[in-house]
């Protein structure tokens, strides 16, 4: 039922320091377990590793001009990227994940600049948006575990190979809890499949709102980039196209979705006066053998 995973392989860091062996049990339980068991760690500034000059990497990409088109949400994203600490095995996760993925790695870079955009639009420089930027950019780290060709699969996934993936949630989740402890990062991670109960794993109760935020900016960012099961990303209008019909159908939170949709028009006027367009085909890809992980339902 997607709601918990035994490993099939062991499980190390990027430094190959094993951390859990072949027939671990994770589940969401134990992700809990591990975070009240972490350590209190010391946080880097990500504008200061390696990682920075990379920052600005989703800001000048013209696939999300709309998003960033005035230097002045350019400048309240960058100083939402610049302002995220996290502890150094973090940096090296994301790093040996550049090295290895270099599309992933692209893909947490946008998503965090995605949810920084999003959130500024909602709720402006808050306190708590660094946390969250932080979550955007760590929710897919799971990832870094999952089988290395099928990262570079070009054809629908076997069954073995969709359990693979959709243990990554379950993966990153417990990973970041043991370095992070309570964190929006962890629930990011475990809960940006999860789909208002329509995705993966099954959890027992909605994510936080924030939490929302970030699987939409992770399904939006994901959508415009290069993936290897189709030739080439939808524009912004096409994973629009993909986006809203899911809201409507109750398996993403329309408030959310209508935020993605403010912010891509300029962010003028208020956020709940947001109308759907109707349907339209926006760019989609001629060609996309994406597999279905999880099949829909509802919890009741």
């Amino acid at each position: 039922m997607l709601d918990r995973v035994v490993l099939t392989r062991d499980l190390a860091d990027s430094h190959g320091t094993v951390l859990a062996r072949r027939g671990f049990l994770i589940s969401p339980a134990v992700v809990q377990e591990a975070a009240q068991r972490a350590p209190s760690l010391p946080r880097v500034p990500v504008a200061e590793t390696a990682m920075a000059e990379d920052l600005r990497l989703p800001l000048t990409d013209p696939q999300y001009r709309h998003l960033f088109r005035s230097q002045a949400i350019e400048a309240a994203v960058k100083r939402a990227l610049i302002a995220v600490r996290v502890p150094q095995a973090l940096v090296d996760e994301l790093l040996s994940l550049k090295a290895s993925d270099p599309a992933r790695y692209r893909h947490a870079l946008t998503t965090a600049a995605v949810t920084a955009r999003l959130l500024i639009a909602a709720v402006g420089d808050a306190p708590a948006l660094p946390e969250m930027v932080a979550a955007g950019l760590l929710h897919d780290v799971g990832m870094r575990h999952v089988s290395f060709h099928l990262l570079r699969n070009s054809d629908e996934l076997d069954p073995l190979e969709v359990n693979d993936v959709a243990a990554h949630p379950l993966i990153g989740a417990w990973f970041l809890a043991g370095v992070l402890g309570n964190h929006p990062a962890v629930e990011a991670a475990l809960a940006h499949h999860w789909r208002n109960g329509h995705g993966y794993p099954n959890l027992s109760r909605p994510p936080m709102r924030a939490v929302e935020v970030v699987g939409v900016a992770s399904a939006f960012s994901a959508l415009t980039q290069v993936r290897p099961f189709r030739p080439e990303p939808y524009d912004a209008r096409g994973a629009v196209d993909v986006i809203v019909p899911e809201a409507n159908t109750g398996q993403r939170d329309v408030d959310t979705v209508r935020l993605l949709v403010h912010a891509l028009r300029g962010a003028s006027g208020e956020v709940r006066g947001v109308r759907f367009a109707r349907a339209r085909l926006g760019h989609a890809p001629s060609v996309n053998r994406h597999t279905p992980i999880a099949p829909a339902r509802l919890i009741g």
